[in-house]
């Protein structure tokens, strides 16, 4: 199986069609389809059919599930360049770290610079990007790492916190004095909310939980969001570590919304730079006070 026919299948899956993949590929169109047909004839079955005898290129059940494993064939290629380049120009280790826009700013410093200090001996290239596009990212072989939403434990995964969704206000906002108490939602209504870009949760979840959505402001970066909730435009939902000394974490007793902070990584990746970010990331949530903290092990 040659390596130009697994990427030629995977460019076509993921841009959709034969015309699109010769773009991206540079090469022609009639050498993408030689390229599709030698890998069909290798694996004994057609990969794709085209609904109504069209132009349009649909994948198989069976493709798609190959796809996966290509991807992750090409990704592994693709580390295994990378870190022959990085020797033969006498490069420090990389560990390309992928962060989700949610994360606060704070701990983002924080580990890195814990990181910077604690091992000299390798370079950390930071990425941010939604949950999502952290996952493709990782699979693909462009990131060794990524500090991103974790459901639970597995073998290239680790729970470092789960945390409840609160109402950020202004410090003299009505709301402000029940941070201890808690409110309802039910006390949330008629408040103007400034709408967060980046959030994890869509408006359906929110109005589920039972918030009408009344939008003073939206602000694509949470550093943003923050400074309008300081000046009292409007009150955020948000995750708990995101408050700041500028805005006061109300909890919402009955909102019912959390989410869960961790680390994935691939199998491939340095276990011991893993190891450093784990740790790293675990003693910052200890430091700021995390209670739902749950601690790391080291990956295997």
């Amino acid at each position: 199986m040659k390596f130009h026919h697994l990427l030629v299948f995977v460019t076509v899956v993921e841009r959709g069609g034969v015309v699109a993949a010769a773009r991206h590929l540079h090469v022609s169109q009639p050498a993408v389809s030689a390229a599709l047909r030698a890998l069909e004839d290798e694996l004994g079955e057609p990969l794709f059919h085209r609904p109504g005898g069209g132009r349009r290129l649909v994948p198989t059940a069976k493709a798609l599930h190959f796809h996966g494993r290509a991807a992750e064939i090409l990704g592994r290629c693709e580390t295994a360049r990378a870190e022959f380049r990085a020797a033969s120009e006498n490069k420090l280790p990389r560990l390309r770290l992928g962060v989700m826009p949610t994360i606060a700013g704070r701990d983002v410093v924080a580990v890195t610079a814990a990181l910077t200090r604690g091992e000299p001996g390798w370079s950390l290239h930071l990425r941010e990007a939604d949950s999502a596009d952290l996952a493709d990212r990782l699979r693909r072989g462009r990131l060794e790492g990524a500090w991103t939403a974790v459901e639970e434990d597995a073998a290239n995964a680790r729970v470092l916190w789960r945390e409840d969704f609160v109402a950020l206000v202004a410090p003299g906002h009505r709301l402000a004095r029940h941070r201890s108490s808690g409110v309802g939602v039910r006390d949330l209504d008629g408040e103007r909310m400034v709408l967060r870009a980046a959030c994890e949760l869509r408006g359906g979840q929110l109005r589920a939980a039972g918030i009408a959505l009344r939008a003073a402001a939206r602000a694509a970066r949470d550093e943003l969001a923050l400074r309008l909730v300081a000046a009292g435009v409007g009150i955020a939902i948000a995750p708990r570590s995101l408050a700041t000394a500028e805005v006061v974490a109300v909890p919402v007793a009955d909102l019912g919304l959390r989410r869960s902070i961790g680390l994935a990584w691939r199998s491939d990746a340095p276990a011991h730079l893993i190891s450093a970010v784990l740790d790293a990331v675990a003693e910052q949530a200890y430091a700021v006070g995390r209670s739902d903290s749950v601690g790391v092990r080291p990956p295997p």
